[in-house]
């Protein structure tokens, strides 16, 4: 904004104070002063118009009513302390959020970088300076404990990465330890139905056999039965015929 109003020829209304009116000098000289401040009055106010008519509705029936008799230069310092304020407390805001990250086991590696590198690139718009070899060794750094090796490995290269060929790594590696993981938890699975399987066939022959010696406990007292009703007589009748 300053510099656009500066192209106007208007922006001096910020550092050079009105002129004042000498009532004892010539006429002439009264006259080219009073024309002067006239012009830095027709300015400031212009200015000040300018400045309104950027903030929001809000802020506009704010700082209209706060500034109505109050000069451009006045309203502009207020603002400018008010946002400087809050641009350095967003500032060390992001700064304390990046040194603060840590990346969980839990989550998807890649994710988590996308987030750390949202938060680098807000910094760099906040006027900062990160290079690409602060964030690559940044992101390095906040690697999860379960890739611990990793971070080791990458940390000991003695070629600099650049974020495209770390982003590139980390994502071999990621799918290659997720790959690992499925094919682990489906050795599990199989060796788990295995077992079950094992379990219910040997159950399975256990009963069985229990069937079978229950069957014969029953048929023996049947058989023996059978044995002594073939006699001619029970023991009992044939004493009586005698």
């Amino acid at each position: 904004m300053y510099f656009f109003l500066a192209t106007l020829k208007i922006a001096y209304v910020l550092t050079i104070p009105k002129p004042i009116v000498d009532e004892a000098a010539d006429e002439a000289i009264k006259q080219t002063a009073i024309k002067q401040k006239q012009r830095s009055e027709d300015d400031d106010t212009y200015y000040k118009g300018y400045i309104l008519g950027g903030l929001s509705d809000t802020l506009y029936d704010v700082y209209e009513i706060k500034y109505a008799n109050s000069t451009a230069k006045e309203l502009w310092d207020d603002l400018d302390n008010k946002y400087k304020t809050e641009d350095v407390g967003n500032k060390k805001f992001l700064i304390s959020k990046l040194f603060d990250f840590r990346m969980e086991n839990s989550k998807s590696v890649i994710t988590q970088i996308h987030e750390l590198q949202i938060i680098m690139n807000l910094i760099i718009s906040e006027g900062h300076s990160l290079d690409e070899s602060f964030q690559v060794s940044t992101i390095i750094s906040k690697l999860p404990l379960a890739w611990k090796e990793c971070r080791k490995e990458l940390k000991q290269k003695k070629d600099a990465m650049t974020m495209q060929e770390l982003v590139k790594y980390i994502q071999v590696e990621e799918n290659s330890r997720n790959l690992d993981r499925l094919e682990l938890e489906e050795n599990k699975s199989s060796k788990a139905l295995v077992i079950d399987h094992g379990s219910s066939s040997g159950t399975k022959r256990k009963l069985d056999g229990q069937a079978s010696a229950s069957t014969n406990r029953q048929d023996k007292p049947k058989k023996a039965y059978s044995t002594l009703t073939k006699s001619n007589e029970p023991p009992s009748q044939i004493y009586a015929i005698k």
